[in-house]
């Protein structure tokens, strides 16, 4: 006699019966009616035809042919939980590549320190970071994932999520400040050296804003680079602008005061679209966005606690 395939779906009824001893009790187990139940062990039945349960006042009681029903099911179920279990190791052990882009100054300050504490969870997930201030095209591919400072991101074949804003201030060196002082507000800005940027770099909000405050101050030398912009500061070459969550990390520079409210930067996560649900990615995703959140909140502190308010407060 040749069978029809069996749905193996219709062996978790047999088994729901055969441990609970009647098709009520496995119908409560498996929430279903216990129409559903009778409907579909009829049909198995009468598929395989033979009985597979002798039906009797007290219960539902295995025929010999139930008895090999249920121990094929009870395989079926063994490597059907060994298949999740494998897929649910796997997950937990990533593996892949990403390809990640943002700018020089949010690789130096986010990117390196996020990726090391990124590769003590996912050791076999390679992360490729590339560092340009030019924009790469994230929904052609050219990245899975980039970290930018700049306004809500536009077009297709991208999933942005917005991370807290970074706020930006004038920072100078300690150095610079014992031996010339420094501005108590935007007012006083003009009466000292400043350090500039130049190139893609003088399009950034902090720079224009310092610019357009320190008039006819001289420019002790510009950059085209966050890294060097940072070195010239802690030269004491003068006063330059920075995201606080930049300046706060170097111990030899010191805020000249509070960030200037006008002075925040929305920050976006964009990741490709196509690739968004793949683990390895979101696994990045999620704990980057995580670290900036950290790193952003901490220098929140560091902002409230430079408030008028809370200077007035202190003393």
């Amino acid at each position: 006699m040749q069978y029809r395939p069996v749905d193996w779906g219709d062996l978790r009824y047999v088994l729901a019966v055969a441990r609970s001893g009647s098709a009520l009790r496995a119908a409560q187990v498996l929430g279903v009616n216990q129409t559903t139940i009778l409907r579909r062990l009829e049909a198995l039945e009468a598929q395989l035809g033979l009985p597979l349960f002798e039906r009797r006042r007290s219960g539902h009681t295995l025929t010999q042919g139930g008895k090999l029903v249920v121990a094929v099911a009870e395989r079926v179920e063994r490597e059907t939980q060994d298949l999740l279990h494998a897929l649910s190791a796997q997950r937990r052990t990533l593996s892949g590549s990403v390809r990640l882009t943002t700018s020089e100054s949010l690789a130096a300050r986010l990117i390196a320190p996020c990726l090391r504490s990124f590769r003590e969870r996912h050791p076999d997930v390679t992360v490729e970071l590339v560092v340009a201030d030019e924009r790469l095209d994230v929904a052609r591919g050219e990245a899975d994932i980039a970290l930018r400072a700049s306004s809500r991101p536009e077009g297709a074949g991208i999933v942005a999520r917005r991370l807290p804003d970074t706020y930006w201030t004038i920072y100078c060196a300690a150095s610079y400040a014992a031996e010339k002082g420094m501005p108590a507000g935007r007012e006083d800005i003009s009466r000292f050296d400043i350090v500039g940027m130049e190139g893609r770099m003088a399009q950034l909000e902090g720079w224009r804003w310092l610019a357009a405050a320190a008039g006819d101050a001289p420019i002790r030398c510009r950059s085209n680079s966050l890294t060097n912009l940072v070195s010239n500061l802690k030269s004491g070459l003068g006063l330059g602008a920075l995201p606080t969550i930049v300046g706060d990390a170097e111990p030899d520079l010191v805020r000249c005061f509070p960030p200037p409210p006008e002075l925040s930067s929305e920050m976006w996560l964009i990741v490709r679209e196509e690739v968004r649900s793949h683990a390895h990615i979101r696994a990045l995703a999620d704990h980057l966005a995580a670290y900036v959140r950290d790193i952003v909140d901490a220098a929140d502190v560091k902002v409230t606690a430079d408030s008028p308010a809370a200077q007035t407060a202190q003393s």
